[in-house]
């Protein structure tokens, strides 16, 4: 895993829990190199387990609130090194691109970057359903990105997914409908 997805997250957790309690997190996780992470660097995805895992440990908030509240903090992350890419767009056009801000954003900096897939399956004015594919578990860091979008874009939505089976693997299908 990308060492800015680490960074991202002590960001994260020092702004919604505070500085002692990342530091708390760090020393309980009991990462290697005292949880030093640089953005550049490639870290085991088990390190990011363990910090968010000792982080609910820690809080009151359960795994999927913690990665959906992550995901949230990670769109606003995205629209600060790229603004332009989401200044007044329509929400389901954004979504649907995210496989291009990958390639043509994420993948210039870090080549090797193992980066999830967000596919339309269909499309209407008011709903948009997309099938995630990704080598981690993270659909609830996916489900908080596409709400962190939906606030930014002041666009409501509701968004539910579920696990799908298909042959040779699995994905998660995202429901995103538009409210009001």
């Amino acid at each position: 895993m990308k060492g800015l997805v680490f960074t991202t997250f002590y960001d994260f957790c020092e702004q919604k829990f505070g500085e002692d309690l990342l530091e708390d997190v760090i020393e309980a996780s009991r990462v290697p190199n005292g949880g030093a992470y640089t953005s550049v660097g490639t870290y085991p995805f088990e390190e990011m387990v363990s910090l968010m895992t000792t982080t609910v440990k820690l809080t009151d908030m359960n795994m999927p609130e913690l990665m959906e509240s992550f995901g949230t903090f990670c769109f606003g992350q995205w629209v600060s090194y790229a603004p332009a890419r989401f200044a007044n767009k329509d929400l389901f056009d954004v979504l649907e691109s995210i496989d291009d801000f990958h390639e043509q954003e994420v993948r210039k900096l870090y080549p090797d970057a193992e980066l999830p897939s967000f596919k339309v399956e269909s499309r209407s004015d008011t709903r948009l359903v997309l099938a995630y594919h990704s080598c981690k578990p993270l659909a609830d860091l996916a489900c908080g990105v596409i709400k962190g979008a939906s606030v930014h874009l002041a666009s409501p939505v509701s968004v539910q997914h579920s696990p799908q089976s298909m042959p040779g693997g699995s994905y998660v299908r995202f429901e995103i409908e538009r409210v009001g």
